[in-house]
């Protein structure tokens, strides 16, 4: 079929592939036309959030998890990386080794990702900081990152909080009173596909 250039600017005739290497560059594509599989390493597929808003405590002996602060991701390739960060308004009022983790469920099977495999003895293991906050008027901050290669399928990640048997609060005071001298905060969790 000959290369037809009508009055319009439309060209029409080419192939598909028919274009010599290096001739479409980055400003000839539409905006998002590229597929994953012709991003670079370290482009971002896609991304998840869960923003949490409500208040949670708990006292439990051992790792519970967050209500609401998990996410499902579906790869679309299953050499890419999913990189994960947490952002915590959290506290525990008394000093008692109490940390947060990411954990990873994939058909059925959960494993926690970006912690320490040995060498902490007797100590709690866990992604973050400890928890521990001496006001108990104030909350904190505490945001960690964590890296993981899960293959392909659907994999659900979630925020788990190891209390060690004293009380933990999210989004709020240990003493929380309804003034305007306390705060409530949010928490929250960012699942990232990147092309690896």
């Amino acid at each position: 079929m000959p290369i037809v250039l009508d009055g319009s600017g439309t060209i029409t005739g080419i192939n598909v592939g028919g274009l010599p290497d290096g001739i479409v560059d980055t400003d000839m594509l539409a905006s998002k036309a590229a597929a994953a599989a012709k991003l670079g390493d370290g482009s971002v597929v896609q991304v998840k959030h869960v923003i949490k808003t409500d208040t949670f405590t708990t006292s439990s002996a051992s790792w519970n998890d967050i209500p609401s602060l998990n996410t499902d991701i579906t790869m679309t390739n299953s050499s890419n990386k999913v990189i994960v960060l947490v952002n915590l308004c959290i506290l525990n009022g008394v000093t008692t080794g109490s940390t947060s983790a990411v954990q990873r469920t994939t058909s059925g099977s959960s494993s926690f990702i970006g912690i320490a495999q040995s060498g902490y003895g007797n100590r709690n293991n866990g992604g973050s900081a400890e928890l521990y906050e001496p006001r108990t008027d104030t909350t904190k901050s505490v945001s960690y990152t964590v890296e993981d290669t899960p293959g392909a399928g659907t994999h659900n990640y979630r925020v788990m909080v190891n209390p060690n048997n004293y009380s933990l609060y999210v989004n709020m005071s240990e003493t929380d009173q309804n003034s305007g001298d306390y705060v409530r905060g949010t928490s929250s969790l960012i699942v990232m596909e990147v092309v690896a």
